[in-house]
């Protein structure tokens, strides 16, 4: 798989689990950087108040939000209808594609495709989603995170977010949490393989004679 090392001369990946909420991409995503500490992850900021739960999330009042995005701070950032804002800061996205290091995210595919916009030579969409939308709903409703009223709302959304699925690179069902595992990181090393991406390429083609396409 994927080296843990990182060097400036390879193109950075920005890795975007993307997809409605309930698929498991949060819990991807935390397995992922465990089997792999060199990913690096930036948490999102968000305007909604905290959860028992431990979250990924960096809480701040609605002011401060604003003035982020007027400073140009964000790289991205979101109001998803009935939701709260959040967003994604630009400066650790800039130090990892300088340093050559590869990030992971996990977003619904709004932000995912501003992410896009802003680096589309690094982002990579996987879009991730449960076995069935019943299946989803379900997880939704045993973590016991939303609010009254908030499980519809996701599902409403997610609805939307099937639109997007042929913007994305790739797709993969969560059914079995492993083998999902095994497809990213497979998905990981593949990007770090394309022409575009290598220097490799670029290195054998400079030694390369002349020669003339024949047809058998």
């Amino acid at each position: 798989m994927a080296s843990d090392g990182s060097s400036a001369a390879r193109r950075s990946l920005l890795l975007v689990l993307s997809g409605p909420g309930g698929v498991g991409k949060t819990s991807l995503l935390l397995e992922w950087r465990r089997r792999h500490p060199s990913l690096r992850y930036t948490v999102s900021v968000t305007t909604r108040e905290p959860r028992p739960k431990a979250e990924q999330y960096e809480h701040i009042g609605a002011d401060e939000f604003n003035a982020l995005v007027a400073n140009g701070a964000f790289v991205q950032w979101i109001n998803p209808p009935g939701l709260e804002f959040y967003g994604t800061r630009r400066a650790p996205i800039d130090d990892s594609i300088r340093d050559g290091a590869d990030m992971v995210f996990d977003y619904v595919p709004e932000g995912y495709l501003n992410l896009r916009r802003a680096y589309p030579e690094n982002v990579v969409g996987i879009f991730v989603m449960a076995p069935s939308v019943e299946t989803m709903r379900d997880r939704l409703e045993r973590r016991g995170t939303e609010a009254d009223g908030e499980v519809d709302v996701r599902v409403e959304m997610a609805m939307k977010d099937f639109a997007f699925i042929d913007s994305h690179d790739y797709v993969v069902i969560n059914d079995d949490f492993e083998a999902t595992m095994r497809t990213l990181e497979a998905i990981r090393e593949a990007e770090h393989r394309r022409v575009e991406r290598t220097a490799d390429s670029a290195r054998f083609a400079a030694l390369a004679s002349p020669a003339l396409l024949r047809y058998y």
